[in-house]
């Protein structure tokens, strides 16, 4: 796995796709990319409008076809896909990456044993608060 700062409040991981596996899904990001990318306009980026652009073209994406709760490829297989689809239309994604690191050597993390309608939960600790009254908040602080 690659991660790249770019200026954005997290950095930007990209793992490698798993073509093997989903090919149908590699197919339509590739008409997903090549439908919405210059290539021209690309190869002017720097390096922080590019990151911008993966992370954007991966978050409608993943709007579009909820690649993690179909196939449980996850959006940062999904910027590799990405980068990926930019080779073949010419933009030299990979070559561009490759300057941060090489993410061709680790192995996929695509959920194994799960019918396209199934997915593994993974609990999340990110977003648990703790619990008050509403009322009790609420009615204290505005008398």
């Amino acid at each position: 796995m690659i991660s790249v700062e770019y200026g954005a409040r997290w950095p930007i991981k990209f793992e490698p796709f798993p073509v093997d596996e989903v090919p149908e899904l590699f197919d339509e990001l590739i008409r997903f990319v090549g439908g919405r990318i210059n290539i021209e306009t690309w190869r002017e980026l720097d390096d922080v409008k590019r990151c911008r652009l993966i992370e954007k073209l991966t978050i409608e994406f993943c709007k579009e076809t909820s690649p993690k709760k179909t196939y449980g490829v996850g959006q940062a297989m999904v910027r590799g896909g990405v980068v990926e689809a930019l080779d073949i239309f010419g933009g030299g994604g990979t070559e561009w990456l490759s300057k941060y690191g090489s993410y061709q050597s680790s192995p996929s993390n695509i959920t194994e044993d799960l019918s396209p309608c199934e997915t593994k939960m993974e609990p999340s600790t990110r977003f648990i608060t703790a619990r008050r009254s509403p009322r009790s908040s609420f009615v204290g602080s505005h008398r």
